[in-house]
Formats: C-alpha cells, sequence, structure tokens
C-alpha cells in the first residue's frame, strides 16, 4: 500500500466514517475531535517523514468522523409525527409519482407548514401516500394538503431489513399520509431548484414522448433506464431481472453510465483517428477520453442526477482522467480517489446498498478477473484470418471472466441482502448486456434528446430502441423461466462474510505466501465450526422455541419444535398495496436463522392481515402440510394460495382432520375452534363471523402451553369456553384480534388465566390496536403483557426448567427475561 496511499487514505477515513456513525448521537464529541484533528493537522507538519503515514492515517480517520457527524440533523418536522390530528402542508412535487391503484405515493420537498393557525416555513423531503381518489401530479407541481406526519418503522425481527436508515440516507425526514385525494388543493408551480428544475424541464417532454408511443411494459423499462424513473415497475416486472441475477439494470448506476463511456470512447476515437491531422496534432486517446465526458454528463443528467448515478459519473469520470493523466494502469489509486471524492460528499453514502454493491464489484473486477483470465486458454493468437472469429472470442471470454469476478467476489453480499443466488447470472449478462449497451441505450439516449428537436427521427429511434427492448425482454424471460435459474439461501452473518473473503484471500496467495497456507486452514477450521454450529441449532433443538414476530398489523407466529421439525401460524399481510409481508419480512427472519424449510403452515382464517404472508412462504419453504378452518373466500390472495398448495402437492388439513389433535416431537396440539361440526363459510362474509371462526390451536410441552385464537370475539370467545372451559388454561396467550376490546372477555382470561399475553398489532394502526380496555383487563388479572409493537419479535423457549423470554430491538437482544414463571 506505501505506493499506493490513497488507499491507505481511502481505509482511514472509511474507519472514521464507520466510528463517526457509532457514536453519531454523541455530537458533544465534535468540540474534542475539531482540537485532535487540529493538532495531528499541525503534527504533519512537523513530525519525521518516516511517521508522517502515521499522523495522515488519523488526520484521515478524524476527518471521516468529523465528516459523518455533520450529516446528522434533527428534522423539526419530527415534532408532530406522534400527532393524531392533520397538519397542513404545502410542498413541491419532486419526482413522478406511483400509482397502485387507489394508493399513490409521492415525494414532495416541504416549503410550508400550518399547525393551530400558526405558519414555519421548512425544507424537508417527505414521502407522502395518498388513499383514495389521488390526483395526478408532475414533478414542479406545487401541492397544498391535509396529513397525519409518521416517523418511517422498522419491522424488528433478527435479521430485518433497516428500512428507517434506508430512507433517512435518501433524504427522507419522515412519511405523510393522506386520507383522501380530493383534500390535495393545487396551487401553481413550485420551486425545485437548481439544477432539478433545468434536469425535469429537459426530462419531461422526454417522459411524455415515453408515454406516448411506448407500451406500457417497454415505457417503464425505457423509463427506468434513460430517466432513472422506476415508479411503473411492477413487482411482476421486476421478478424475472431478480431471478436472472439483472435486477442492477434497472437502476441507473456503473453499468449503464460505463457502457455509454465506453461506447462513447470507441467512436470518438475511431472518429479522430479518420483525421490524419488530428491524429499528428493530439494524442487522440486523450482527445476521446475529454469527449466522452460530454455524453456521460448528459446521461447523468437525463437519469435525474440522482445519487446513485451522480456515483457513477465520479467513478467514471475519475477512469476518463486517469487516461488524460496517463495514469490509467493505477487503476486502484484511481477507484480509491473515485471513492474518496463520494464519500467526501456524501458520508452516508458509504451504508447505502448500491455504493457497497459498486465498488466491491469493482474490487472483485480489478482483483479475480486477471488470475482468472489467466486460466482460459488463448486461441486464435496469430491467424490473421480468424480476426473476427478471436474478437468474439475475446469479447465473450472477457464478459465471462468479468461477470464471474463481480458475481463471485459480491455472493455473500448480495446473500446478505437479496437472499438469493441468480444460478445462470453468467450467460443472462453475456446474452442481456450488449443488447442493452450496444442498442437499447445508445437508441434509447439518442431518440430522449431528439424529441426535443425532430420529433420524426426520434420516433425512428424509439421504435427501433422498442425492438431492442423486446428482443432483451424475451431473452431474460428465456431465462427466468429456467426452473433452476435461481434459488433462496440463508443469511450469511458478518463472521460468515468475513469467512469467505479471508478464504478467498488465502486462495489468491496460496502458492506464493507460506502464511497463506496456515491462515486457510484455520479458516477451515473455522467454517467447519461454523457450519457445525448452525447444524447442531437447527436440527438437533432440544426446546420448544416460539417467535412472535413483527408484522405491523397482524399475526405471524414461529413454532420450533424439539429436534428440526417446524411450524408457522400466520404469515401477517396487509389488505392493500404490493408489500409481500412474507417475502420481505417473515422470510428473511426465518432465513437469518439458517431455516429454509417449514414442515407445517397453519391459517388461523383467511383475512389479509393473517394470510397474505404465507403464500410466499408456501411456495419458497417446502411445507408439507396446511392447516386451516375451512373457510374458503373470493379473495385474489386466497386463490393464489390454494393454487400454490395444489401446485407443490401440499397436504390440506381442516378441523375435522385435526380434531383428536397431533403430537409432533413431544408437542401435543389441540384444535379447540371451530367446531368440526359447523358449516364453513364460503364467498363474501362478514369479517365478524370470519374472525369468531378462526383455528384456534393450543400447544403443550413439559407441563406448559401456548393459546393461539387467531382473531376470536367476545361471540367466538363464549362459545370456546362453553365447550372446552377449563382446558384453555395456558401460561402463553396470543391476545385475540390483536387487543381489541371486543376481544379477552373476562369470561375467556378466567378460563385460560394466562401468566403472558403477547399483542401483536402495528404501531399507531388504523383501529387504535390494542385497546386500553383489554390492556386493564389484562392487567386486573395480573397478566404480564408484552407488546411486539414496542419490544419487536418475541422469541419464548420452553424447556422442562419452564420458560424464558427474549424480546428483540434489531439486533439489540431483549432486557426483559422471565424463567419459570416469574419476573
Amino acid at each position: 500500500m506505501l505506493h499506493r496511499p490513497l488507499i491507505s487514505v481511502l481505509v482511514s477515513f472509511i474507519g472514521g466514517i464507520l466510528f463517526g456513525h457509532i457514536i453519531r448521537d454523541a455530537r458533544a464529541f465534535i468540540f474534542p475531535f475539531l482540537v485532535i484533528f487540529t493538532s495531528l493537522l499541525l503534527a504533519s507538519i512537523f513530525i519525521p517523514r518516516p511517521f508522517r503515514s502515521f499522523i495522515m492515517g488519523g488526520l484521515f480517520f478524524f476527518t471521516g468522523v468529523l465528516f459523518i457527524l455533520n450529516t446528522h440533523h434533527e428534522s423539526d418536522l419530527l415534532q408532530w409525527v406522534h400527532e393524531k390530528e392533520n397538519i397542513i402542508i404545502e410542498g413541491t412535487v419532486i419526482q413522478p409519482m406511483r400509482i397502485d391503484g387507489d394508493i399513490a405515493r409521492v415525494d414532495i420537498m416541504t416549503e410550508r407548514v400550518i399547525r393551530d393557525g400558526k405558519s414555519l416555513h421548512l425544507k424537508e423531503k417527505i414521502f407522502a401516500t395518498i388513499y383514495n381518489h389521488p390526483q395526478i401530479f408532475s414533478p414542479g407541481d406545487r401541492i397544498r394538503f391535509p396529513a397525519k406526519l409518521r416517523p418511517f418503522r422498522n419491522f424488528n425481527n433478527p435479521g430485518r431489513y433497516n428500512y428507517s436508515l434506508s430512507m433517512s440516507l435518501k433524504g427522507y425526514c419522515c412519511s405523510a399520509s393522506v386520507s383522501d385525494g380530493r383534500y390535495i388543493v393545487p396551487m401553481g408551480k413550485g420551486r425545485l431548484g437548481f439544477p432539478w428544475a433545468v434536469v425535469e424541464q429537459c426530462r419531461r417532454p422526454i417522459r411524455q414522448f415515453f408515454t406516448e408511443k411506448l407500451s406500457a411494459r417497454n415505457q417503464a423499462v425505457l423509463s427506468a433506464l434513460i430517466l432513472g424513473e422506476r415508479q411503473n415497475i411492477s413487482p411482476d416486472l421486476r421478478e424475472p431481472f431478480n431471478v436472472t441475477g439483472l435486477g442492477h439494470i434497472l437502476a441507473v448506476s456503473g453499468l449503464h453510465i460505463g457502457l455509454i463511456a465506453w461506447l462513447s470512447f470507441g467512436i470518438f476515437k475511431r472518429l479522430f483517428s479518420f483525421s490524419h491531422y488530428w491524429m499528428l496534432k493530439i494524442d487522440i486517446r486523450k482527445a476521446a477520453a475529454v469527449t466522452t465526458c460530454i455524453p456521460v454528463v448528459i446521461y447523468t443528467f437525463l437519469a435525474g442526477f440522482q445519487v446513485s448515478s451522480q456515483r457513477a459519473m465520479i467513478m467514471v469520470l475519475a477512469f476518463l482522467f486517469s487516461i488524460i493523466l496517463e495514469r490509467e494502469k493505477e487503476m486502484w489509486s484511481t477507484l480509491a480517489l473515485a471513492s474518496l471524492i463520494i464519500l467526501a460528499l456524501d458520508p452516508t453514502a458509504l451504508f447505502s446498498i448500491s455504493f457497497q454493491l459498486s465498488f466491491l464489484a469493482v474490487v472483485g473486477i480489478l482483483w479475480l478477473a486477471p488470475p482468472v483470465q489467466s486460466l482460459v486458454p488463448k486461441l486464435f493468437q496469430q491467424d490473421e484470418q480468424k480476426f473476427l472469429y478471436s474478437h468474439l472470442y475475446s469479447y465473450g471470454i472477457g464478459m465471462i471472466v468479468v461477470t464471474f469476478s463481480a458475481v463471485l467476489f459480491l455472493l455473500p453480499v448480495t446473500s446478505f441482502y437479496f437472499h438469493r443466488i441468480p444460478m445462470i447470472s453468467i450467460p443472462a449478462n453475456l446474452t442481456t448486456v450488449p443488447i442493452l449497451g450496444f442498442w437499447v441505450l445508445p437508441l434509447g439516449l439518442l431518440s430522449g434528446i431528439l424529441a426535443h428537436i425532430i420529433p420524426s427521427i426520434a420516433y425512428v429511434f424509439l421504435q427501433l430502441t422498442s425492438w431492442g427492448l423486446d428482443g432483451m425482454m424475451a431473452v431474460i424471460q428465456f431465462w427466468a423461466r429456467l426452473q433452476w435459474a435461481s434459488f433462496w439461501v440463508v443469511t450469511p452473518n458478518m463472521f460468515e462474510i468475513i469467512l469467505f473473503y479471508g478464504l478467498l484471500f488465502t486462495i489468491f496467495f496460496f502458492k506464493v505466501r507460506r502464511w497463506a497456507k496456515i491462515g486457510f486452514c484455520f479458516i477451515v477450521i473455522a467454517v467447519l465450526m461454523d457450519i457445525s454450529y448452525w447444524t447442531y441449532k437447527t436440527q438437533f433443538n432440544r426446546h420448544l422455541i416460539i417467535t412472535y414476530f413483527d408484522v405491523g398489523q397482524g399475526n405471524a407466529a414461529l413454532v420450533q419444535f424439539p429436534g428440526n421439525q417446524r411450524m408457522l401460524i400466520d404469515g401477517g399481510g396487509f389488505h392493500v398495496g404490493h408489500f409481500d409481508v412474507g417475502g420481505m419480512v417473515v422470510a428473511p427472519a426465518l432465513w437469518y436463522a439458517k431455516i429454509n424449510r417449514i414442515d407445517y403452515l397453519v391459517l388461523t382464517h383467511p383475512q389479509s392481515d393473517h394470510m397474505n404472508g404465507l403464500c410466499f412462504i408456501a411456495a419458497n419453504f417446502k411445507p408439507k402440510e396446511f392447516w386451516y378452518n375451512g373457510d374458503r373466500v373470493e379473495t385474489q390472495t386466497f386463490q393464489n394460495l390454494l393454487k400454490i398448495l395444489e401446485t407443490k402437492k401440499i397436504k390440506i388439513s381442516q378441523p375435522l382432520d385435526l380434531s383428536n389433535g397431533k403430537d409432533i416431537s413431544g408437542v401435543h396440539i389441540e384444535i379447540f375452534n371451530p367446531p368440526v361440526n359447523s358449516e364453513s363459510i364460503t364467498g363474501y362474509y362478514n369479517s365478524r363471523d370470519l374472525n369468531n371462526r378462526s383455528l384456534v390451536l393450543k400447544l403443550s410441552y413439559r407441563g406448559r402451553s401456548a393459546l393461539f385464537p387467531g382473531d376470536l370475539e367476545d361471540s367466538g370467545e363464549q362459545k370456546v369456553v362453553e365447550n372446552f372451559g377449563d382446558a384453555l388454561q395456558s401460561d402463553i396467550l396470543l391476545a385475540p384480534h390483536h387487543g381489541s376490546k371486543t376481544s379477552c372477555s373476562n369470561a375467556f382470561l378466567k378460563s385460560v388465566n394466562p401468566d403472558l399475553c403477547v399483542i401483536s398489532s402495528g404501531s399507531g394502526n388504523f383501529f387504535g390496536f390494542p385497546h386500553a380496555a383489554t390492556i386493564q383487563r389484562l392487567n386486573e388479572f395480573g397478566t404480564q403483557i408484552t407488546r411486539i409493537d414496542k419490544v419487536g419479535a418475541t422469541r419464548i423457549s420452553i424447556d422442562e426448567k419452564g420458560w424464558k423470554i427474549k424480546t428483540f430491538l434489531g439486533k439489540e437482544a431483549s432486557q426483559m427475561e422471565k424463567v419459570g414463571g416469574s419476573l
């Protein structure tokens, strides 16, 4: 690293950013850090040269600390996020709206907030959701509307995705909820500011041109590729890209800007070579590099000058300037310089997935591609008659090597974030990227630019682009339809990610360094120990473990029986929108625990907040049996679930099949509701009727028990008490109907007599669950209450000694334990 000081500087700077992020709430440290920074700066002047590198490392470390601390600012809007009343907001729309049926989502830059007759001027970015009758607004439109403000909230489960941090990194301060789009008042044109106003002025006619001339699918994809607008990319359209490992194509990033730069550089270099004058007068490679900067900046500009495209532009420009300065062989230093510039402009970029993937992909290519390339046989070396074949061979091999190097190096990171390994990523990239780079991107960009000038010619280019898009999508869908195209994987933890990179590092130096051989042996031993630990924990479990997941306003509970069998009781879900609780919340929590199989799926009753998340689990976690109460409803999700059960040949059990109970690994399961002789509900239904027909399960093990009553309400509770009485007695109760005042009746609580009641409801939910009356009744019975919306997912372990509870708030384990029934 001594001959590449920029790498040492980058490492020190990143270390400072990480340290500053850890202590970000301790702003009192800023002054002491300034003093240390100034001292190091002075010391670097007077200290002898051999020690100066250590001083410079410390200097950049504290620079990183100060930079990241300076980015943390409290939002003035946060003072109203827990208010129950609406506040009036005036602001400017800054991105195209995303419309999904009767729901619209839009980014707004606030200008004025009105509360209790007082007006406050605030410039904050908010994420607004409009329910019912959304109106269509464009970027630059100024609007006024009443809204409730809410903080961004995570689903607090082990292995959660930090949604709150992600939105903060994107510049949002909070979310806003508008109950009806008819309350929104247009107020003319707003102020986007420079350069965004100019950007929007150029992008608006292109957006309109694409919308008018292209099919809905091609318009959505081309808008993402050229304008960086992914609002119209539906989950169904996105899925083939994710399956094939081509999800990065839909976000304007290093690939797109790199392709434009590579193509432009080749064209400009060839144009300059046509002139003998210019070939003698200038270095055409440097001239091509300078002129290539123009289309790179134009493309970034048209793509909305978004953060991810800005980072990619900086990396590409850094490489172009390395050509101008005749330092293009110093790729590592160029990467370090580009990363330093990006992080200096925005230190929080270090925590964004896009920066991590882009940076690590380039590292993987620079590090692994040369040795991998050296293993490839060289053909057509001196055969001029096979010049074309030689170039095609070199191009194909180069694409394979680059893709393989990037995919391999990113493997643990993509597994950590996306839980998926695309098996056909290399052939998919090999067949798709050329169409994208040589056809779709350049022609789409030309059509967009010419739409301002010569619309008729622009339409010709757009039609050609559309044909290219059709071909590209056909290729992607071909690969995505393969049964083995991708598979889901458990989530690697940080220790396992370090082991992976340590293994790569020692293999790289295995033949030339003795320490690499020793390190390789130690890492292999650590890998075997890690595999042994998780095998024992997941296959030879000695306890009954129940984990109540945080799924917002809904229910989902994982039951891990002694041994290796597992049951999921309900899967959570939302009744509106495309957010898949099963795939985005429940499954990541399972993968984090190294669970990739669920033996029994249980649906207490077919309502969205219990059912919608089960579709993903049924499709991807290989269940053997599906239990439900027998009720059938005419919702699309329920029909999809039945179709998955039929396709996967999963056994379906109803109350009559389970009337004698079931024993699983020493755990006895009893079904108390609905009565086996009752008539099932089919078709349209009254929600109260469905609630009272909830499947009620009791799990008993080693003298301890847990009751799952679904959404029983008072009348349903009364029937269950009449039929089973004291048999309902359980140590642990999942509050029926999320703690509604119409549930947890005195008679029911008297029969169950729980020591602990777990309440699963969404924070700040529309229904006001849990109701105060329910909390009061539980307190009167002396029942300990655990609210998942307050403490996160709750894990209860039961063995011969009693039971123990832990709650999870992200990575922080609970501060609450209860053993054998006593706190």
